[in-house]
């Protein structure tokens, strides 16, 4: 039986006793989604799925999305990535730690994701964690000034827009020219209604944002960095530390994201493994 706890942390709920190899019928599934969106993070714990069953539950959320960079993406399983520190790709420091920075899924496309999901193959005893900052807590905080400042106003978006703004890394290199083609600038609302239950929250405030439609670069940026400092502070962040089993799903409409810097593994002690998905779309059970 599904057994739901909350986390120890300012936001989000341990999943337990819930098979999702087994069955996962559509009144659960119900249950997940409105978990997810009430309080944007899920930890499932427990889970032994083979790459099929867990690109099968990553539908239920949405249309799984290939990562714009094509040597990122898992070999055979292209709606799969592997982030960690153990496979040869894994050496090069940009790959490993290319998620070191806080941001959000595809923000850098026009049709973002809204859900991202890591499943814990190999855990690490120490390190390897991933950062979660919660985007509606810091909207419902802000002042109603702020709130009336922002309504109406779109930042703009650029895959590695983060570089240089002093973030702790970059996003993994694009490699080619035609990477490079398939990612112009896209528009985003600063804040925005939930696509599913309509909560306005504040969206990828950092990462990719480089500008603001009618401000000046120095006042965008300005407003941009405020928004991070408030997004990020420690009471809106929870810090997971990966247990072998679990799944942790965050609803990327109302968060920010970032990992930890990790080094080569030297063996089982310090491997860290985790399949990625992003989806866009809402779960068919909410549509």
């Amino acid at each position: 039986m599904m057994s739901i706890t909350r986390l120890d942390a300012p936001f989000g709920v341990e999943v337990t006793g819930l098979d999702i190899a087994a069955s996962l019928d559509d009144v659960e599934m119900r249950r997940l989604a409105g978990l997810l969106h009430d309080n944007r993070l899920l930890v499932i714990r427990d889970q032994k799925l083979g790459k099929d069953a867990y690109l099968a539950f990553g539908r239920r959320w949405g249309a799984p999305i290939p990562h714009a960079l094509d040597h990122l993406r898992m070999p055979g399983y292209p709606e799969l990535m592997e982030v960690g520190n153990t496979t040869e790709k894994d050496r090069r420091e940009e790959i490993r730690n290319g998620a070191v920075f806080w941001h959000t899924d595809q923000s850098y496309e026009a049709e973002p994701s809204t859900a991202t999901m890591l499943y814990c193959r190999l855990a690490p005893e120490q390190g390897g964690e991933t950062q979660v900052a919660d985007l509606a807590a810091a909207y419902d905080t802000l002042d109603d000034a702020m709130k009336a400042r922002l309504d109406g106003l779109v930042a703009t978006h650029l895959y590695g827009a983060a570089s240089g703004r002093g973030d702790e890394n970059i996003a993994a290199p694009i490699t080619t020219e035609a990477q490079r083609d398939k990612l112009p600038s896209v528009r985003h609302r600063l804040a925005r209604p939930h696509p599913v239950t309509g909560r306005v929250t504040l969206y990828a405030v950092a990462g990719t944002p480089y500008g603001i439609e009618g401000l000046a670069d120095d006042a965008a940026r300005d407003l941009l960095d405020d928004l991070k400092a408030h997004a990020l502070q420690d009471r809106f962040i929870y810090r997971h530390k990966y247990r072998i089993g679990d799944i942790a799903i965050w609803d990327t409409s109302q968060t920010l994201h970032s990992g930890v810097p990790i080094e080569v593994a030297t063996g089982p002690r310090d491997s860290r493994l985790l399949w990625r998905i992003s989806v866009r779309g809402v779960p068919g059970v909410c549509a």
